[in-house]
């Protein structure tokens, strides 16, 4: 599920419409529904923004990832 989607999905969970996360962001209701419809890139301060007021924790990581510890 791409970090769209889930957007999409909490949004539709708290009843929000993109005008309503514009709103509550700060950003342009046009601004809010390019990044919805994938005519945007979300960049790390609209990432940010947009979770912290649809309560959205986003962690990152990477599978499989070699510390170089191994047989140490």
């Amino acid at each position: 599920m791409s970090f769209t989607d889930v957007i999409k999905r909490r949004m539709a969970q708290e009843g929000l419409k993109p005008s309503d996360l514009a709103r509550q962001t700060g950003y342009s209701q046009q601004y809010i529904s390019d990044l919805l419809r994938g005519r945007r890139r979300w960049n790390e301060t609209t990432m940010e923004k947009v979770c912290r007021v649809l309560g959205i924790k986003v962690e990152f990581g990477v599978d499989g990832l070699n510390t170089g510890t191994e047989g140490m």
